[in-house]
């Protein structure tokens, strides 16, 4: 969840791209953009399984399945796993129930079965995020890719006492923090991307809102929020990309395990 005013400050990451009642349009592009690039990234490596961890409402898990074989989308929400199931009805696709602070993946996914673990927005809510890397390892195939985002804390607001102002967050990262983390569990970083032009495109419109050169934000337009351009501007705006990376609010990394199963 981004610390400037687009995104809010209620603590809620929940969100659906597709939902035309939410004003948040910038924030809808970014999450629906990191998951285009996954299944961009993923398709043309033709994976049997991808493991969607804190998958959410499901959109994204709805995404990778046209790219993979199955996909198993993992959330700690069971109101949302039961929803997912209902809207994404695919052959290839299933939902299962974890809390990442309490519950192993296995054996509910097999230990070396998965080509790729995606996981967005999700290491700084949990308390340990190394247990949940040690299970994305775990569960990920030798030379299998784990492609990740978390805020970067020089994007975060902090609160008074220096913790996260957002609730739900319990961590901060910057990329050495995060890189480290990865690299502890058989993993090497191999692309870091950000989404530099959708956060400076917003603050561009904002500033010009604020100066009155502006009557009206995109957001405001009823019809920047179908379906149709919905996805236009998250391929155009907020797909991630490997430049200025400093520039955008989330750390995005592409990271792939170590054939050997040995650190480097």
């Amino acid at each position: 969840m981004s610390s400037y005013s687009a995104y809010g400050e209620t603590g809620l990451d929940q969100i659906d791209p597709f939902d035309s009642g939410d004003c948040n349009l910038w924030r809808k592009a970014e999450f629906l953009g990191r998951y285009l690039f996954a299944a961009d990234f993923l398709g043309s490596h033709k994976p049997d399984l991808v493991a969607d961890i804190s998958c959410g409402m499901g959109y994204g898990a709805f995404e990778l399945c046209k790219v993979a074989g199955w996909v198993i989308g993992v959330d700690g929400n069971r109101a949302l796993m039961e929803s997912a199931s209902q809207r994404f009805k695919m052959p290839n696709l299933h939902f299962i129930y974890k809390n990442l602070d309490e519950d192993d993946l296995s054996p509910d996914i097999a230990e070396g079965s998965v080509a790729a673990v995606v996981s967005f927005e999700t290491l700084e809510h949990l308390l340990d995020p190394n247990r949940a890397v040690a299970g994305f390892s775990k569960i990920l195939q030798p030379g299998g890719f784990f492609i990740c985002s978390v805020p970067n804390v020089l994007s975060e607001s902090g609160d008074s006492a220096g913790l996260p102002k957002n609730k739900s967050h319990k961590q901060w990262f910057n990329f050495p923090s995060l890189s480290r983390l990865v690299q502890r569990h058989e993993m090497q970083v191999v692309y870091r991307l950000g989404q530099s032009w959708s956060k400076a495109l917003f603050r561009r419109e904002q500033q010009l809102c604020n100066a009155r050169r502006l009557t009206r934000k995109i957001s405001d337009e009823p019809t920047m929020h179908s379906p149709e351009m919905m996805r236009w501007l998250s391929y155009v705006a907020a797909y991630p990309r490997v430049e200025d990376v400093d520039g955008s609010y989330s750390i995005i990394i592409v990271a792939q395990k170590n054939d050997t199963g040995e650190c480097q």
